[in-house]
């Protein structure tokens, strides 16, 4: 599977959530990420 349509399926799937402590934890991960990715 490509980057793309593994991208568009993460998506779909993130949609689909209905958990909020799943989302809560997704966005601190990502938020982490772009700071690790945003020194180097």
């Amino acid at each position: 599977m490509d980057l793309q349509s593994r991208k568009i399926s993460f998506i779909q799937e993130f949609l689909r959530i209905q958990n909020e402590e799943i989302i809560s934890g997704l966005e601190a991960f990502l938020k982490k990420k772009r700071k690790i990715t945003s020194i180097h």
